[in-house]
């Protein structure tokens, strides 16, 4: 394992080899090493799912990817867990990102994001590239747009600095933007939602520090989360990048309704952070 590669954690379903179309791009656009990390039953064969998962790279264009093959009696992510779980791989691995997909059901319990990709959310103190269960076949990159939402907040603003860093990276356009709801009066911080200064202000701020100029709009919608999936899906080669609150101390509830309802929702991968501090 290697500290620049993307990791990317994998069920043996359909839904989850899609997360190899965003995690291909990503490498093909940073010039980081995949590295393909899938879990079997224990009375599976290794050598089985190995050849599957070199059948499945070569399917979706990957160029010699790392592959690893953990035993189920091996993945926990308690505390001290067994030398070779999925949990110590990542987070030995600290400068290493993280591509995955996840259900994102609507549902209660560790259903609101899928439990995996719950737990590594909440515990991998870094922006996670999910792929949702609407994540289109037809989304091919290369990425050049990264949508920031933000909300007014310091906990959404939290996203600025890796989605500025992951921009610059790519060669991607920074486009900030912030949802309100119609006749309300205001927003967090207490800004007019019809002012479109609160992001013009964050756009010349990210120009002085991150030395890219990002674009920004001001959108309208009673349901923030369609309202950007929307919009979004006028953009063919975009990505969204957003935080997560995870107030609630219980990690499987730890997505906020609105991050989870935009990964369920759209159409192609969305950066997700769970800021360590909350302000």
């Amino acid at each position: 394992m290697h500290s620049q590669d993307i990791i990317v954690p994998l069920e043996w379903t359909p839904r989850s080899l899609r997360a190899l179309k965003a995690a291909r791009v990503l490498a093909e656009q940073t010039g980081r090493d995949l590295h393909l990390v899938s879990v079997i039953p224990a009375e599976s064969s290794s050598d089985e799912r190995r050849r599957a998962m070199e059948h499945a790279a070569h399917d979706y264009g990957l160029k010699s990817p790392h592959i690893t093959i953990l035993n189920a009696d091996l993945v926990s992510f308690a505390v001290g867990a067994q030398e070779g779980s999925l949990w110590r791989l990542i987070a030995e691995s600290p400068d290493a990102w993280i591509c995955m997909s996840t259900h994102a059901r609507n549902a209660i319990g560790d259903m609101l994001l899928g439990s995996v990709a719950s737990e590594i959310l909440d515990r991998a103190e870094r922006p996670v590239v999910l792929t949702g269960p609407r994540f289109s076949a037809d989304w091919n990159g290369p990425i050049k747009m990264l949508l920031v939402c933000l909300d007014g907040s310091p906990l959404a603003e939290a996203i600025i600095g890796p989605a500025a860093d992951l921009a610059k990276s790519m060669g991607a356009d920074l486009f900030l933007v912030q949802v309100h709801k119609p006749h309300a009066s205001q927003i967090a911080l207490g800004h007019d939602p019809l002012d479109s200064g609160y992001v013009q202000h964050k756009a010349a701020g990210i120009k002085k520090t991150h030395g890219i100029q990002p674009y920004w709009d001001v959108l309208h919608g009673k349901d923030p989360a369609r309202t950007l999936t929307e919009y979004v899906s006028g953009y063919p080669s975009a990505m969204i990048a957003m935080t997560t609150h995870g107030h609630t101390g219980l990690r499987k509830l730890a997505f906020g309704s609105v991050t989870r309802d935009v990964v369920h929702g759209a159409y192609c991968p969305v950066l997700v952070l769970r800021p360590t501090a909350e302000g």
